[in-house]
């Protein structure tokens, strides 16, 4: 415990350092967990045109509707390998309307020479665009 004499009152003032960081990691958890909302909803809602959900089975998660696809956002899902795929009317405009909002994308040939697009969302999870 760290006491400070006041100077202007005469009396001792009390500051518990524990408590103070305590309460400054909250305040940074719940910064981080906003801007990850914030950066979330730019991508899901504004870019590929979905909307949030809520479930109250799971409190605080974030999820998005994506032309009929339940997407589960966090900052793990990346390091889980699946990826999404997300079926569109026209995957060349929604790739380059992604490319155009600054998301990276990645343009694979398959054995038959098909081009398939993914976009990569802004936590590393892959989303495969197909017709």
């Amino acid at each position: 415990m760290l006491f400070n004499k006041s100077h202007r009152h005469g009396a001792l003032s009390t500051f518990d350092t524990r408590r103070r960081s305590d309460h400054l990691r909250f305040r940074r958890t719940r910064s981080i967990a906003l801007h990850h909302m914030r950066v979330a909803r730019a991508f899901y809602c504004d870019v590929l045109h979905g909307r949030q959900v809520w479930d109250s089975e799971r409190a605080g998660s974030l999820s998005f509707i994506v032309e009929g696809a339940r997407i589960d956002v966090s900052t793990s899902a990346a390091s889980d390998g699946e990826p999404v795929v997300l079926s569109v009317a026209n995957p060349d405009a929604l790739a380059e309307r992604c490319w155009d909002a600054g998301y990276s994308l990645r343009v694979d040939h398959d054995a038959k020479g098909a081009t398939t697009m993914s976009v990569i969302d802004p936590f590393g999870r892959r989303i495969d665009l197909v017709r």
